[in-house]
C-alpha cells in the first residue's frame, strides 16, 4: 500500500504541475498577443490626419482578427468548436471571411496559423501605407 500511495501522490503532483504550467502558458499567449495589438494601435497615433479613416479601419480590423485568433486558439486547445466569444467578426470584410473559410474548410489549413498570417499581412500593408510607423 505504501508503493500505491507513493504512485498516486506522484501522479497527482505531476498532473497538478502540468495544469498550472498550461495555465501559465495560456496567460503568456494572451499577454503577448495583447501587447502586439496594443503596440500596433499605439503606433497609429502619429499617422497623418488625412488617413483618419484608414487608421480607424486598421484598428478595428486588427482587434477583430486578434480576437478571432485568440478564440480559435482556445477552441483548438479545448476541443470545443464555435463556443468562444469574439469581437464582432461581421466587422471584417466578406473577402477576409471567405478567405479564412476556404483556407480552413477547403485546404484544411490550421485556423490560428491562417489568422496569424492575415495579421502579419495587415501590419505589413499598414506599414507600406504609412498608417503605422
Amino acid at each position: 500500500t505504501a508503493v500505491l500511495m507513493f504512485m498516486v501522490g506522484f501522479r497527482t503532483r505531476q498532473g497538478y504541475s502540468r495544469f498550472w504550467e498550461g495555465t501559465g502558458l495560456l496567460h503568456q499567449m494572451k499577454g503577448e498577443w495583447f501587447d502586439t495589438v496594443s503596440n500596433c494601435v499605439t503606433s497609429t497615433i502619429t499617422a497623418n490626419k488625412d488617413k483618419a479613416f484608414e487608421v480607424l479601419q486598421f484598428r478595428h480590423t486588427i482587434v477583430r482578427l486578434m480576437s478571432l485568433c485568440h478564440g480559435s486558439a482556445l477552441e483548438e486547445i479545448s476541443g470545443i468548436a464555435g463556443k468562444m466569444e469574439t469581437i464582432d467578426v461581421t466587422g471584417l470584410s466578406t473577402d477576409t471571411l471567405k478567405h479564412l473559410k476556404d483556407c480552413v474548410e477547403v485546404r484544411n489549413f490550421n485556423k490560428v496559423e491562417v489568422l496569424l498570417h492575415l495579421l502579419q499581412s495587415l501590419i505589413t500593408d499598414a506599414q507600406d501605407k504609412r498608417i503605422i510607423h
